[in-house]
This record gives C-alpha cells, sequence and structure tokens, in this order.
C-alpha cells in the first residue's frame, strides 16, 4: 500500500520500464582546501534525491507514452511521482531499502534497524507510519531541456533525469 501523500500526483510511465535507475543522494556541504593540504568541510543542511533512468533501445510507438508525458511536464515546472519500488530488494524495514512515511513527500532511505532512528533523514514527526511496499519520489525534471535520440533503423534513445521536489 503506497502512501496517500502521492494519492493526487501524476505517476511517469513505468511501461516500458527503464533499463537502469541511479539513484544520487545530495548532502549540501562548503568545502575548502588550504594549500596544506587540510581540508575543511561543513555541512549546512539539507538532503535530497537525484534520478537518473536509463532506457534501452526502442521502437518509437514503445516511446511514444513515455515521450508523451514528458513533454507535458512543461520542463521542470510539474511535479509527478516516479515509483522506484523495483530498487529495493525485498519490501520492509531492511537497511538500504527506500521508504515513504504518512506524514510528508520526503523519500528516506532505511539506514539502521532500530526503530527510534530507522530513516534517514529523520521525518519530521515521530510515530509516522512507514510505507515499503510501493515506494515513491516526488519529482520533477531535472532540466528544461529533455533530448530524444533517434538513432540507427528508427529506434529510440532515451534518457530522463529528475530531481526529488520537497
Amino acid at each position: 500500500m503506497p502512501s496517500p501523500m502521492f494519492s493526487s500526483l501524476d505517476a511517469l510511465p513505468m511501461v516500458p520500464a527503464p533499463a537502469e535507475m541511479i539513484v544520487r543522494s545530495q548532502q549540501r556541504t562548503k568545502v575548502s582546501q588550504a594549500e596544506s593540504g587540510r581540508i575543511l568541510s561543513r555541512a549546512y543542511g539539507g538532503q535530497y534525491y537525484q534520478l537518473a533512468l536509463r532506457y534501452n533501445l526502442m521502437k518509437r510507438s514503445a516511446a511514444s507514452a513515455l515521450i508523451a508525458f514528458l513533454q507535458s511536464r512543461e520542463g521542470r515546472n510539474d511535479i509527478f511521482k516516479v515509483e522506484i519500488t523495483g530498487l529495493a530488494a525485498m519490501t520492509g524495514n531492511n537497511i538500504a531499502n527506500f521508504a515513504n512515511v504518512d506524514d510528508d513527500t520526503k523519500l528516506h532511505l532505511i539506514a539502521e534497524t532500530d526503530p527510534t532512528t530507522i530513516l534517514s533523514p529523520v521525518p519530521r514527526f515521530t510515530g509516522a507510519t512507514l510505507f515499503t511496499d510501493q515506494v515513491f519520489m516526488r519529482a520533477s525534471l531535472q532540466q528544461d531541456v529533455q533530448a530524444v535520440s533517434l538513432v540507427r533503423s528508427g529506434l529510440i534513445q532515451l534518457s530522463v533525469n529528475l530531481v526529488e521536489r520537497l
């Protein structure tokens, strides 16, 4: 059962399914390095995910629904949901599985088995219900320009870069 926070959002079509999903976690830090080589760093808050979807070569007819959906998003303007359940080896409270909670739209990663500190980043409210069976990221396109490559024999090559929208 998915978190109710995502029920009103349009969903990125999962057919055709991406051949590869790359998740990047962005931590906001400042780093400076002295001439001596000493590195100083400071975290100044905030974390979000980026998601890169790579698709196998496909016929234009197979790619049409996905291309139409991406075109209708108006670049980075529109927010939609992307199912990332396939990234988890198994559902449940397992370390390194992604999860949603019922009190926000942030994507969380299960970092520990201790129920009091289970999620990273920690949810804003304690006592939240954890959803791991069907996990979504609230996202938008990372750039305003979306390229569709037409390659040999009229096949389509497509890559989609998304950023988490909180």
